[in-house]
């Protein structure tokens, strides 16, 4: 037989692979976490969110802690952003996840740390640093969620290093 078909038949071969990897590299992924918006709102990811929402603007999940208040059952979410501020959310089982506006003196702060509170149902301790270069300045709030629809935040210690 003619040996140019054979090559001829490789390159083909060769250009049709090149196509469909073109072709699936330049399709738009949706896979993957959604976006979350500083107001507790999920995105799926295109483009159009990608555009709207800059990369700063972006959290992800930090923490998922689910609790039980008059055989309701609770989660609160904390997602983190890239300059490490933390907005608190809480969400039931039929609902989305809404932004606690009561809790002001820790939304949108710098987060060290959430940790549920042993001795006491549906609290947490919540850690905030004074800021995003201040080394010194801590604050330990409990967050009580007792009351799902009043949260309340009160101070329990100032720490300086």
């Amino acid at each position: 037989m003619f040996p140019w078909l054979k090559s001829l038949r490789l390159s083909l071969t060769g250009l049709s692979l090149l196509i469909a990897n073109i072709s699936i590299i330049l399709k738009p992924v949706n896979a993957g976490e959604p976006i979350i918006d500083n107001n507790c709102q999920y995105h799926v990811r295109t483009r159009e969110v990608f555009r709207k929402i800059p990369p700063q603007k972006r959290g992800t999940i930090y923490l998922t802690s689910a609790f039980d208040v008059n055989r309701q059952k609770y989660f609160l979410q904390v997602y983190k952003f890239p300059d490490s501020t933390g907005v608190f959310c809480l969400a039931t089982l039929n609902s989305q996840p809404q932004k606690l506006k009561q809790a002001q003196l820790i939304q949108e702060k710098v987060i060290e740390k959430v940790a549920k509170d042993s001795s006491r149902k549906a609290n947490y301790i919540v850690t905030v640093r004074g800021g995003r270069n201040d080394e010194f300045l801590r604050v330990h709030y409990r967050l009580n969620l007792s009351n799902p629809n009043q949260p309340k935040v009160t101070p329990i210690i100032i720490i300086y290093k």
